[in-house]
């Protein structure tokens, strides 16, 4: 009898401080979501990383080269972009008819018609940064690190005692019947 007293007393206290270790994480994620895209998009809007949709034409003589691309993105002077050599990627999608320009580091795209050179669509990729630099990962990496790698274990740490506490009332109560019948 002592042991399940001291397993259920131990699951409850687990469960309340793995509980409390959540809602702190969840409570920093929720706080990460409303305040960090507009500090960190350097006033461009936020996109969610996906190409626009267009209807492209099957004349391919009429498509811009990489370098006339480029030349068309630099002339357009796109916000957070003083130079090509501020630009990391540059992909051509040949179902879409456009060119993506990227900034990895600081998580920016555009979007350019691949026939007029009109910028399509533009802004700061908020889905990544979230995904990449939530949790913390924006002050120190190591941080995002370590909630990733300790959420699944406090995860599994939360279901046992769980169970435990849930199973608790149906033992006592089986061990109550079983010594009343003696």
């Amino acid at each position: 009898m002592r042991i399940k007293q001291f397993l259920s007393r131990w699951s409850r206290t687990i469960h309340r401080w793995v509980g409390l270790y959540f809602a702190v994480v969840i409570g920093i994620y929720v706080i990460e979501i409303i305040a960090l895209p507009p500090a960190f998009s350097s006033g461009l809007p936020t996109i969610d990383g996906k190409a626009p949709t267009q209807t492209i034409t099957k004349n391919t003589k009429s498509l811009l080269s990489l370098e006339q691309a480029s030349q068309a993105f630099i002339s357009q002077h796109p916000k957070g972009i003083n130079t090509l050599e501020d630009i990391d990627e540059i992909t051509y999608l040949p179902s879409l008819g456009i060119y993506r320009f990227e900034n990895q580091k600081r998580l920016f795209e555009w979007y350019l018609d691949a026939q007029n050179g009109k910028l399509l669509k533009y802004g700061f990729n908020a889905t990544d940064f979230l995904e990449y630099r939530g949790l913390l990962g924006w002050f120190a990496p190591w941080i995002h690190n370590l909630i990733e790698m300790s959420f699944l274990f406090f995860m599994s740490t939360l279901a046992v005692s769980g169970v435990y506490l849930f199973i608790y009332p149906f033992l006592v109560k089986k061990n109550s019947e079983m010594n009343s019948t003696d």
